[in-house]
Formats: structure tokens, C-alpha cells, sequence
């Protein structure tokens, strides 16, 4: 059987997890900082989770002609712009797209130092081909034990792991595609495939992580359930769950066990944990 499709054992997950900041019982995890409240993956917004008193703060990362940027999308349409993508700008044009300070695109650099020794910090990698110089940069900082990768792509976390076989990497399921979970009209056949992947997971998902070298999964809430969980974490990996913007669904999930959980309003983990 191919090494990429074998069981994780207990004792390798173990050993990738020894981080006590990521054993912690629960995370409060942001997504790109403080989404509802500011541009995701801007510095403003990662500040204002900081602020909000986040554990982790989660942002996207992708290359630009000469640099790693914080953005989700290889896309310009966040500026308004049909054409080109962020891949083919430098980052002085990208910034000269957006002159709000507030708003414009941060560097990976400028991400790590303003988070370095304030919080966890969850990379999650759009493409692949820069994951080295993602872990360099990492590794220059003196942060390598306080970042999780994640990703869809399950080979771009298996070149994190050949790099650094004890690194936090986390599987991301599912990729939404074209954002259908957004579209109203979509939203009978989405619950309908979403109602069998929560079925079929607890089933297919130590395939998946050990595929990706991963000993954590980030999951979209709606395919989450208690068998999941006991799977992952009878391994010894953790359980993330995105994007969680409702109280009472946050309360729900972590009756269920789950590590913790990304949202866009990190003000709402108050009401839970006063």
C-alpha cells in the first residue's frame, strides 16, 4: 500500500502535536483576522483579532510576482479589475490598486512580525509551488513551532511535511467551488452533498490526512459530526472547524469536541467564554 494512503499511527501524530500551545482544549481561531469587521487579510484585520483576544489568527497566503501576499484569490476582482491576477503583479502595483491603508494587501512578512508572540498563526496556502519559501520565511522568523499550514491540496501539504516532517499541517475540506454554498438557488443540492460527505467522512477521513501527511483537519462545519471527530482525535489529531459565525452553532460544535473554531466575529467567543 502506498505510503501516502496508509493509516497515521497514534505515535506519529503524537509526536507532530507535542506544541503545548496547540494542545490547548479549545482555540479561538479568526478567520483572515476579523473578516466581519475589516478587509480579510489585511493588517488591520489581523489586528483586530489580536484584540479580540483570538488564540489563532488565520489568514491566506499566495504569491505575487516578487513577494508572499495575504490574499484568498489569485483574482482581481477584489479591486474591481475583470482582468489580470495577483500572480502576474508586483506588490507596488497591487498596493497602487487599494490606497486605503486599512485595506491593502499585506506582505507575509509584515503578517509574522506583527503576530510573533501574540498569537497562534494558522497559513493557509491557496496554490502550490512556494511552499519552501513559505517555511523559510517562517523559519527566519523563529516561528515554526506557532504556524499550522493548511490547504485543499493535499500535495502541497506533503512538501510542507517532506520539509519539515514535524510540522503542524492541517487538511482543509471540502474546496467550495465557485462559492456555490452562497448561492440561494444552489442551497437544496449543496445540503444534499454536503449531508452525504458528513456520512461517508468518518469513513474516509484517516485516508485523507495521511495522504496530505496531516495530523489535523480543518473542516467546514457543515460536515461535522461526533464520529469525525472520535476518528481524528483517537489518532491523535486535532479537529478545526470554519466558518462559524453564530453563537449557538459555536456551542453546539464544542459539545461535540471539536479543537476549535474559526470566525469571522471573534467577539462572539466572549458570550461563550466569559
Amino acid at each position: 500500500m502506498p505510503l501516502e494512503r496508509s493509516p497515521i499511527s497514534p505515535d506519529t501524530l503524537a509526536s507532530k502535536t507535542a506544541n503545548r500551545a496547540w494542545s490547548r482544549s479549545f482555540l479561538r481561531i479568526g478567520h483572515g483576522g476579523a473578516a466581519g469587521h475589516a478587509a480579510a487579510n489585511s493588517l488591520h484585520s489581523l489586528r483586530l483579532a489580536l484584540d479580540m483576544g483570538v488564540d489563532v489568527v488565520e489568514f491566506d497566503v499566495r504569491p505575487c510576482r516578487d513577494a508572499l501576499v495575504l490574499q484568498h484569490d489569485d483574482s482581481l476582482s477584489r479591486f474591481n479589475r475583470p482582468q489580470g491576477s495577483v500572480s502576474q503583479c508586483s506588490l507596488a502595483e497591487l498596493r497602487a490598486l487599494e490606497p486605503d491603508p486599512e485595506r491593502q494587501i499585506a506582505t507575509l512578512a509584515e503578517a509574522l512580525d506583527l503576530l510573533k508572540g501574540r498569537a497562534l498563526i494558522n497559513i493557509d496556502l491557496k496554490a502550490t509551488g512556494y511552499e519552501k519559501a513559505v517555511q523559510e520565511m517562517v523559519g527566519a522568523s523563529g516561528l515554526t513551532g506557532d504556524v499550522i499550514y493548511s490547504s485543499v491540496i493535499a500535495s502541497s501539504l506533503r512538501r510542507i511535511w517532506q520539509t519539515e516532517p514535524g510540522a503542524m499541517i492541517g487538511l482543509s475540506y471540502p474546496e467550495d467551488r465557485g462559492d456555490a454554498n452562497s448561492k440561494p438557488a444552489l442551497q437544496p443540492l449543496v445540503m444534499a452533498v454536503l449531508a452525504g460527505m458528513r456520512l461517508a467522512l468518518p469513513f474516509r477521513i484517516r485516508a485523507m490526512m495521511a495522504a496530505a501527511h496531516a495530523n489535523a483537519v480543518m473542516l467546514y462545519h457543515k460536515v461535522v459530526s461526533r464520529a469525525v471527530i472520535q476518528t481524528v482525535q483517537k489518532t491523535g489529531g486535532k479537529v478545526f472547524t470554519w466558518t462559524v459565525d453564530d453563537w449557538q452553532r459555536m456551542q453546539a460544535l464544542r459539545a461535540m469536541g471539536v479543537n476549535g473554531v474559526t470566525t469571522n466575529y471573534p467577539e462572539i467567543f466572549g458570550r461563550t467564554y466569559p
